[in-house]
């Protein structure tokens, strides 16, 4: 199976003006437009509003202002209708953005107080970018302040879970016989819809490898949840990590579920809840890598009900996809209206990193006998995947441009093959 480049040329005179600027001349139907003013502005993750509009989610630095949230609503032809920066004293990092059941943006991102020594925000805002309510969230040990970093956030039956990972290893319960020695846990928040935090009854914390990760949790009833994360509890070996837990937190399944393989290190990076169209239940997507070796795309469907045994498993694959060795092994996925699922993840295969674009079907399968890489001339950086109204595919990441490396939040609207054509 090809594969498609598409090298972009950036050419100097596009960004002789540091403002939102796109390759000319730009057509509705697809377009690369960059957006952001002086400084470095990076690409996160991006939501289709009710009203049809995009709202992007990233961050923007200045040497005078440090880092902040930057977010940016669009219309369909990719044209501002609105931007604004949040932060304050600390830097920020924008980590995920997602629409809430009755049209508010909520968003989580890391504060960077010290080096190694992160707090979790979580941000509600209205849909036109007006702030809500907001809250921020750290925790201490025996020897100060330790770090907490979100993942995604999922909104639930009463408020938002905050999935992630902290170094504070007093969170989870005792691990009775576990002699690895631990360095980081699962962390999974619950908040209120006001954004105040959960009473302590509910359980923050997961551990049973050295090094543990929630990427994502969902609540399946009043009474159950969805935990999806990766972890090394097989030596050093990293697998995907799913288990239940109750109305407390606590886990309430008895056997930990690994999907993964013992001679190469699965993580996990998005999972999507599978709607009808595409088979229900869960998507779990990541990347699979050896030591020594290039990164592949790891993919596992669930069935909906999970029972937490081997017999969840539809289907457990790396795709035989060559993303070389790139310097960020992130990755997203997002379930199309018709079927299948879009994925998304950097790509090194010739000296410069790059975004992959593919297409499964819902056994798992490419679709597509030439799956797109986007370049330009330097290291570039995924964010998000999602499918649009009209039947195209947003991409939202960072592009690296001009000779002084400067980056730019990054969208691109390409047609429904991935391709810039009508």
């Amino acid at each position: 199976m090809g594969k498609y480049l598409i090298y972009i040329a950036l050419l100097g005179v596009l960004f002789a003006c540091d403002t939102t600027s796109s390759i000319d001349p730009p057509d509705d139907t697809h377009f690369l437009k960059f957006y952001g003013n002086e400084g470095n502005q990076q690409g996160v993750d991006a939501v289709v509003n009710a009203d049809g509009t995009i709202t992007l989610l990233g961050n923007t630095e200045s040497q005078d202002m440090g880092q902040q949230l930057y977010l940016v609503n669009i219309e369909a032809n990719g044209t501002v209708v609105w931007d604004i920066e949040i932060g304050g004293a600390s830097d920020e990092q924008a980590v995920d953005l997602e629409l809430t059941s009755d049209g508010r943006l909520v968003l989580v991102a890391n504060v960077v107080n010290a080096p190694g020594e992160r707090d979790i925000l979580i941000m509600t805002l209205s849909s036109d970018g007006n702030i809500i309510n907001s809250q921020t969230t750290g925790f201490t040990d025996g020897s100060g302040n330790t770090d907490e970093v979100a993942i995604s956030v999922t909104q639930s039956a009463d408020g938002f879970l905050v999935a992630g990972s902290t170094s504070n290893l007093d969170l989870k319960p005792n691990d009775s016989g576990n002699s690895v020695v631990d360095t980081r846990d699962a962390l999974h928040l619950r908040y209120f819809d006001d954004l105040s935090p959960y009473p302590s009854t509910w359980r923050q914390a997961h551990g049973p490898g050295s090094f543990d990760e929630c990427v994502k949790i969902i609540q399946v009833s009043p009474t159950q949840f969805y935990f999806f994360g990766y972890s090394n509890t097989q030596a050093s070996d990293q697998n995907f990590y799913v288990l239940g837990l109750g109305v407390d937190g606590e886990t309430n399944n008895a056997d930990d579920f690994l999907p993964g393989t013992s001679s190469s290190n699965e993580f996990l990076k998005s999972v999507i809840a599978s709607p009808i169209q595409s088979g229900e239940g869960y998507l779990l997507a990541g990347i699979s890598q050896s030591t020594g070796s290039n990164a592949d795309i790891f993919i596992v469907k669930l069935r909906k009900d999970l029972t937490f045994l081997a017999s969840d498993k539809l289907f457990e694959k790396t795709l035989g996809i060559d993303l070389g060795v790139p310097q960020d092994l992130d990755l997203a996925a997002y379930a199309s209206s018709n079927s299948g699922f879009f994925i998304l993840a950097n790509e090194n295969t010739g000296g410069i990193q790059n975004f992959y674009l593919t297409k499964i079907d819902n056994s798992g399968f490419e679709l597509w006998n030439d799956p797109i890489s986007f370049g330009g001339e330097s290291d570039d950086s995924i964010g998000a995947v999602l499918e649009l109204p009209d039947g195209s595919i947003g991409i939202i990441g960072t592009f690296s441009i001009g000779q002084d490396g400067e980056t730019k939040m990054t969208f691109i609207k390409v047609n429904k093959e991935g391709k810039f054509l009508k």
